[in-house]
């Protein structure tokens, strides 16, 4: 008998480079890897094999959440109706520093990866103070994490002092037994990181290839503050620096130059675009087909809950492809174009396209079933649509991660 596992009866959103779409189709799982994925005749289904029965779902690549704070799950709503300034200086920062901890950021973790994956996200991309409190919670829910052990002039209680290098190799060390937990280095933003450290990371980056995770051209005073201070955009400094030669994701990028969307194209930058976090503290809208025309990577984020105020992906889809239609006119950004952004674009945004984002031989088993026999999701015309504009996370009735 098989020891595979075959997803059967559900309508398959490949999201691979031909955007196939198969109904009844079936995806053979084996050794947490996908073996094959076709139209059911296409693939045989030995009598007796494990199945798990999709139909009435839509089976796609599990969402990925481009940027996030799992660790500020315990402050959801603490700050509300506040600008930018306001929010981050006058409630967010005080707080941390007063709550701060190792067992602070699990239990937040632990309740932001829960909301995650029962709403059909298998990988987040994080930054956080005591960040392998959040790789413990990821490893604890058995999702997929890229964390990025902060770096910045922002401090808490307890935190070890040291160089790039010695806190970032005791972080790694200390993730080693994670297996689905990737460790990254988060400089918060340029206005948080001098110069010195800038270059610490970048070579320690380089010479360990990590991702580097950071917030920029996240609001209008980040931008008028570099002009003053360096004479360049956001963007061209860290070019400057050297950070765009080594992999690097950026959330927001809400106030962008077209030369600084085309230096993020030359770089191959990844952009991850939060919309609800963005509309609900004032900032700006991300210019999303722009950035896409020029063959930027993007993909969507929640940002924390301290200011989304959840992690569902579906929602944070519905709300991105509305607000550039609201932006740019009907079209602008579609239905098919946010579920790209919450599965392969989001995996091409931080560099990992070719283990998930897609449903193809080969690639990680993680995959989410969106239940569609519900009453916002009948009758089914168009999946993408259904998806993005009729369905929420809690439509979610698998996830899976390998």
């Amino acid at each position: 008998m098989s020891d595979s596992l075959y997803i059967v009866g559900g309508t398959i959103l490949t999201m691979n480079a031909a955007m196939d779409v198969f109904e009844n189709g079936v995806v053979e799982i084996q050794d947490g890897k996908i073996k094959q994925v076709g139209p059911a005749e296409n693939v045989v289904v030995p009598k007796g094999a494990r199945t798990l029965d999709a139909r009435h779902c839509l089976v796609l690549p599990g969402f990925i959440n481009g940027h996030t704070h799992t660790g500020m799950g315990l402050i959801r709503g603490i700050a509300e109706d506040l600008p930018f300034d306001q929010w981050l200086n006058d409630v967010i920062l005080p707080t941390e520093k007063r709550w701060g901890s190792p067992e602070f950021v699990y239990t937040g973790a632990l309740l932001s990866c829960a909301e995650m994956i029962k709403a059909g996200t298998t990988t987040f991309n994080d930054m956080y103070h005591f960040e392998e409190a959040s790789a413990r919670a990821a490893h604890a829910i058995g999702m997929r994490g890229i964390c990025a052990q902060d770096l910045s002039a922002i401090t808490w209680e307890g935190e070890k002092a040291g160089t790039v290098a010695e806190r970032m190799d005791e972080f790694r060390a200390a993730l080693s037994n994670f297996s689905r937990v990737t460790p990254a280095l988060g400089p918060h933003a340029i206005y948080t990181v001098d110069r010195p450290m800038f270059e610490e990371l970048i070579a320690y980056a380089s010479d360990n290839s990590l991702l580097v995770h950071m917030h920029l051209s996240e609001t209008k005073e980040e931008v008028r503050r570099c002009l003053r201070e360096n004479n360049q955009t956001p963007p061209e400094y860290c070019n400057t620096l050297g950070l765009f030669n080594v992999k690097t994701v950026c959330a927001h990028g809400t106030c962008l130059s077209p030369s600084d969307i085309a230096l993020l194209a030359k770089k191959n930058v990844g952009i991850i675009h939060n919309p609800e976090s963005n509309l609900k503290l004032e900032t700006k809208i991300c210019p999303v087909p722009e950035l896409r025309h020029a063959g930027v990577a993007v993909g969507l984020g929640t940002d924390s809950v301290a200011s989304n105020n959840d992690l569902d992906l579906l929602q944070e889809a519905d709300t991105a492809a509305k607000l550039q239609t609201y932006r740019k006119g009907i079209g602008t950004l579609t239905a098919q174009d946010t579920v790209r952004m919450m599965t392969i674009d989001g995996a091409r945004a931080l560099h990992m396209d070719s283990v998930v984002g897609s449903l193809e031989v080969g690639k990680l088993a993680d995959i989410v079933c969106i239940d569609v026999n519900k009453p916002n999701a009948v009758p089914l015309y168009n999946p993408y649509a259904q998806l993005v504009y009729s369905s929420t996370g809690a439509d979610a009735r698998h996830t899976l991660v390998e």
